[in-house]
C-alpha cells in the first residue's frame, strides 16, 4: 500500500469510526478531559492525514509533470497499474486533471474553514466591545454586569479582547459563595481556551458537512467543555455550590433546602457521574486504555507511513 492510499484509508475509517467510540456509553464514563483529548486527537489526526494526502498528491502530480514521469506516478502513486497502456500524453492529461481538481477542492475547503473562524472571531469580538460599553464592571476582575431580567454568566473572547458577562438577575440570586464558583467555572473556559476549540471544530463542520467525525465534534464537545470547566470550578469551591448555582442560574428561582437532586434532576445531568464516580481501580484501568488508544490513534500514520518509504 502506497502513501496515499494508506493515507486516504485511514481518513476516512478515522472520520467514520472516530464518532461511534467517543460517543459511546463507555467513553461518557471516562473523565471528560480524556473525552475531550479524544476528540482533538482524532480530529487533528483526520485532518492531517488528508492534508498529507492532499500533498503527496499535489507534490508528486506536479513533479511527475514537470519530469514527464506521468505513467510512473499513475503507477506507484495512484495504484494505476493499466496505465502501463496509456500514451503518455493521455497519463499526463490524467495526471493534470486530478492535480487542477484536487487543488480546487483544497482551496475551497481551505477558504470556508477561514472565512467561518474569521467571522466566528468578529462577531466574538464586536460582542466583547458592546458588553463592556454597557455593561458595568464589577468588584471581580474581568467580570462585567448588564443589566437583564434572565440571570445569565457566560464568557466571550474574540480579537484579544476577554470579558465573563454577569447579568443584574444573576447578581441578585447567586449568593457569594454561588458567585465564586461561577466565575471559577467560566475563568476555567477561558484558561483552556475552550471558545477557540469550540470556534475551531464549528468552522471545521460548517467546512467539511459531510464528514460525521466534524459534525459529531461540534455537536459534542460543547458539553464535554462544559464538564471540564464544572470540574475545575467544583475542584475550587466544591460542588454543592457549583450546583446549586447551575439550578438558579436555568430557572430563575431558588433551589427549596433539602430539594437539591429531586428537583435539580434535568439541570444537574452532567454532574451525576461525580457524585457516583467508578471505582478507582477501574476509572484508571478505562482511562489507562483509552489513553494507549489515543497515543496509538497519532502515531498509526507515522509507523505506517514509515513503512510505506522503506
Amino acid at each position: 500500500m502506497n502513501a496515499v492510499t494508506f493515507l486516504l484509508t485511514y481518513a476516512v475509517a478515522l472520520s467514520w469510526l472516530a464518532p461511534v467510540v467517543l460517543t459511546s456509553p463507555a467513553a461518557a464514563a471516562r473523565r471528560p478531559q480524556l473525552v475531550v483529548t479524544g476528540w482533538l486527537v482524532a480530529v487533528g489526526t483526520a485532518l492531517a492525514a488528508w492534508i498529507g494526502a492532499v500533498v503527496v498528491l499535489v507534490v508528486g502530480a506536479v513533479h511527475a509533470v514537470v519530469t514527464r514521469s506521468a505513467l510512473t506516478f499513475c503507477v506507484e502513486t495512484l495504484g494505476l497499474t493499466e496505465a502501463f497502456h496509456l500514451p503518455s500524453s493521455v497519463a499526463t492529461v490524467v495526471v493534470v486533471a486530478l492535480l487542477v481538481a484536487t487543488t480546487a477542492v483544497a482551496l475551497h475547503t481551505g477558504h470556508r474553514l477561514v472565512g467561518s473562524l474569521l467571522r466566528t472571531r468578529r462577531r466574538n469580538r464586536e460582542h466583547t466591545d458592546a458588553v463592556k460599553i454597557i455593561g458595568r464592571p464589577t468588584d471581580h476582575r474581568g467580570v462585567v454586569a448588564i443589566g437583564a431580567e434572565q440571570p445569565a454568566a457566560y464568557c466571550v473572547s474574540g480579537g484579544g479582547s476577554r470579558a465573563i458577562v454577569v447579568t443584574t438577575a444573576a447578581l441578585r440570586l447567586l449568593d457569594p459563595a454561588g458567585l465564586s464558583a461561577v466565575l471559577s467555572h467560566e475563568r476555567a473556559h477561558m484558561r483552556g481556551r475552550h471558545h477557540h476549540i469550540i470556534a475551531t471544530v464549528n468552522a471545521l463542520s460548517a467546512a467539511l458537512p459531510r464528514l460525521p467525525l466534524m459534525r459529531t465534534a461540534a455537536q459534542s464537545l460543547p458539553a464535554l467543555l462544559e464538564m471540564c470547566a464544572d470540574d475545575a470550578a467544583a475542584a475550587r469551591h466544591g460542588r454543592e455550590p457549583l450546583l446549586r448555582s447551575l439550578f438558579l442560574l436555568s430557572t430563575g428561582r431558588s433551589l427549596p433546602e433539602g430539594a437539591l437532586a429531586a428537583a435539580g434532576t434535568a439541570v444537574l445531568d452532567r454532574m451525576l457521574r461525580l457524585a457516583q464516580p467508578p471505582a478507582a481501580s477501574r476509572r484508571w484501568s478505562r482511562e489507562l486504555v483509552a489513553a494507549f488508544v489515543i497515543a496509538g490513534t497519532c502515531l498509526t500514520p507515522a509507523v505506517a507511513l514509515t513503512f510505506c518509504t522503506l
